[in-house]
């Protein structure tokens, strides 16, 4: 926001046209950030007695120059109709109505990287242009949003009228962020006291991987919507695994049947042991996998070699690991299984253990 305030700063004390490029992963903010400025700006330039006026495209759903261009000269003319006009037709047309409102006009293109793929680079250079083309207090200024670099895809001329240092970059949302953002909507959204720290933090922990704090909000709706089916109304580190598992799970039957029997037998101990918590401690996962060893007639492994089936796991994307350091001292290594219910994986586990052992089983 400071960077885009600095950005147009010249539009706001003379009137003068800017541009900035808004670039950065699904879900990292670029969308709500832009609106949010526009709508600043807007508030400021009323407290000042200024008028400004802004509009938003999304180029996925309008991906061609004349529909982009369309949608300009409707936001002046609601009834301008969609067939029987050029584009330069469209062009004069957007320009008279510009110069009528005699006010900055800020227009944003969201992915802009579509329209761009579909060979309207032309329509950039007629917008950044614009402005020497009107008569009295008119600016256009323009905002370009996409996932990725767009510099190479604009010709010379375009390019012009940009600057490298306008671009503002938006990186991947960390597991802190995540969590900030997940306590935020929880205390709009929730009533107090359904959910802990703990589950916020395995929602964040979740996200960390993607940086989409889009993502980690669908997740917390839909596991609240899972715990209002229950009385007690609490939502549960396993509301948040089903939920993940209703978006994305990593935890398929076929990865699981490629493991062999004393990784099934390392992974049923640690499903249960965690039972609903969001997170268990190895040492409490290893008194488990002690009797799910006995249980299936299976000698249980040192904790070196404990460890490694850990970490093979968590290569695989089945489970995480994270080390934290205790009040009393000393870190302690934690496990989490964040793609599905504890309860689920366990029976899938028990129900693959109970088909004969392959002779392909790895022997450590």
């Amino acid at each position: 926001m400071r960077n885009l305030e600095m950005l147009f700063r010249p539009m706001i004390t003379d009137g003068l046209p800017c541009s900035a490029f808004l670039i950065g992963g699904v879900g990292t903010g670029k969308t709500v950030t832009a609106k949010r400025f526009c709508e600043d700006l807007r508030k400021y330039c009323a407290s000042n007695n200024k008028l400004m006026d802004n509009i938003f495209i999304n180029c996925r759903m309008k991906n061609t120059e004349h529909s982009v261009i369309l949608q300009l000269a409707r936001h002046f003319d609601h009834g301008f109709p969609d067939r029987g006009f050029s584009v330069d037709e469209m062009m004069r047309s957007l320009k008279k109505h510009i110069e009528l409102g005699s006010r900055p006009f800020v227009i944003v293109l969201d992915e802009v990287d579509v329209l761009l793929k579909g060979s309207s680079k032309d329509l950039i250079y007629q917008i950044t242009r614009l402005t020497d083309e009107l008569r009295g207090s008119s600016s256009v200024s323009l905002i370009m949003i996409s996932q990725f670099p767009v510099s190479e895809m604009l010709d010379t001329a375009s390019m012009s009228s940009f600057k490298r240092a306008n671009a503002i970059r938006f990186e991947k949302y960390t597991k802190n962020e995540l969590k900030d953002i997940v306590k935020a909507r929880a205390e709009e959204a929730l009533l107090p006291g359904t959910m802990d720290e703990r589950v916020m933090e395995l929602l964040a922990d979740i996200g960390k991987g993607y940086g989409d704090a889009r993502l980690v909000i669908e997740m917390l709706e839909k596991a609240a919507a899972i715990a209002e089916e229950r009385s007690d109304g609490k939502l549960t580190a396993d509301d948040v695994r089903s939920a993940n598992a209703m978006i994305y799970s990593n935890v398929s039957e076929t990865k699981l049947a490629s493991l062999d029997t004393k990784r099934k037998i390392a992974l049923l101990a640690i499903a249960r042991a965690m039972k609903n918590e969001p997170y268990v401690s190895i040492t409490r996962v290893e008194k488990t996998y002690a009797v799910v060893c006995e249980e299936y007639g299976e000698v249980a492994r040192k904790h070196t070699q404990f460890w490694t089936y850990v970490q093979d796991m968590e290569r695989m994307n089945i489970l995480d690991t994270m080390i934290k350091n205790e009040t009393e001292g000393g870190r302690v290594t934690y496990i989490s299984i964040p793609d599905i219910p504890p309860k689920e994986l366990a029976k899938k586990l028990e129900y693959l253990l109970e088909i004969p052992t392959s002779s392909n089983d790895l022997e450590l």
